[in-house]
Parts: structure tokens; sequence; C-alpha cells
């Protein structure tokens, strides 16, 4: 793995503010389960120069719904979205999904933010 500056973000803005002042040369780490082992594995084709860490932003592990929308936060952990009982009421097939990624072990360190950012590891693609 080649060296990185890595940084905590304690806001959104503050977070906002570190990926453009790296301008696309950083990514951000929710719960790292595909990052890092990106980084490791050396697949992207732009190595970030900086690492930013969002779990140190308080209250993005929300799942919650008000009138207008569902609403679940980056930090969410897919175990929680696969067991909260709002999704399984409601939104059966979005609670369903979370449960069938990976492992039980994975799902409860892996956030929905992570794996909406993931890239893809294949190099053939």
């Amino acid at each position: 793995m080649r060296s990185f500056k890595h940084m905590n973000a304690r806001t959104v803005d503050e977070a906002c503010a570190l990926l453009s002042e790296y301008k696309g040369k950083a990514v951000l780490h929710a719960g790292g389960t595909d990052l890092l082992s990106t980084l490791k594995g050396e697949y992207l084709f732009d190595y970030p120069e900086a690492v930013i860490n969002i779990k140190s932003i308080r209250g993005l592990d929300y799942i919650k719904e008000d009138s207008k929308a569902l609403k679940i936060g980056a930090l969410a952990k897919l175990s929680d979205i696969a067991k909260s009982p709002i999704l399984k009421e409601r939104y059966k097939v979005l609670a369903e999904a979370a449960y069938a990624v990976a492992t039980p072990q994975v799902r409860n360190v892996a956030t929905l933010g992570g794996n909406l950012c993931q890239d893809v590891r294949c190099w053939y693609y």
C-alpha cells in the first residue's frame, strides 16, 4: 500500500471542504471493508493523496422515515439496514438486499455510504 494523508472530518461541511481541497485526489473512508482492500491491491488508476474518514462525524448512522421520505445515513451499517423494523415492514426488498450482502461479519462493519461509493476492483472493468 502506498502512503497517503489520513484526516478525520468532524462535520459534513469539513468533509466536503477537504474533498474540494484535494480536487479529486481524495477518497472517503466509512466502513473501510472495500476501500482498504482496493488501496492495498492498488486497483485504482489514480491512487489518492488523501483518505478522509467520515466515521468521525456523529449522527450519520440513522434510518428514519418522515411524511416525505425514507432517509438512511451514509454510516448506517448494512446489518442495521437488514434488521431495521421500518425497512422490514415497509421497504422489505431493501432490507433483504442488505441482508444478502457478504457475510454477517462484513455487514456489521460495512456502511451504506461505503457500498455506494465502492469502486470496481476487477482489472477487466
